[in-house]
């Protein structure tokens, strides 16, 4: 080991179960320190909160203010709903189709009113459509993203199911 390989000296030392490796001296493990390029650290970076998302029970989303455009970006989670983030992104769902009808003008013209009273954030519930046509409860946790001459650009935010707590 006297040839610098770029790697570093990680000691464990908790009891032999614990160990990552069994050919390891005395509980020391080898961890990649090079340096890695700003595009490999942001699909690193990425991977991670898409884990993160998609391990918490919410679904995240961004989106257009247009009010039928493809979503840019909605999480795993809108699997439990029966849909797949493919029939988001591809526009063949659009935000406003998972929305209720009886809610979706409410819901809508609520968030589009505070975008244009200058909020940066907002808070709403309202019901949703799954695939199959059952009601769920949702509380919608919105950030108004903006350009630098403050129009609306994206919608940003998450999706919490809370019909259980209804």
């Amino acid at each position: 080991m006297g040839q610098n390989t770029g790697f570093g000296k990680f000691s464990n030392s908790d009891s032999k179960e614990d160990r990552l490796g069994d050919n390891t001296e005395q509980g020391t493990q080898e961890c990649d320190t090079r340096p890695m390029d700003l595009q490999k650290k942001m699909e690193l970076r990425i991977k991670a909160l898409e884990g993160l998302v998609n391990n918490t029970g919410v679904i995240a989303f961004l989106r257009s203010p247009a009010e039928d455009a493809p979503v840019e970006f909605i999480s795993k989670g809108i699997e439990a709903f029966g849909y797949k983030v493919e029939d988001f992104t591809s526009g063949k769902v659009t935000f406003g189709d998972l929305i209720h009808p009886e809610d979706k003008d409410r819901a809508f013209l609520e968030l589009t009113e505070n975008a244009l009273e200058g909020a940066s954030e907002l808070k709403q519930t309202y019901r949703i459509r799954t695939k199959k046509e059952y009601v769920r409860f949702v509380e919608e946790r919105t950030a108004i993203m903006r350009d630098d001459n403050g129009k609306v650009i994206f919608y940003q935010g998450v999706l919490e199911d809370i019909t259980d707590k209804q």
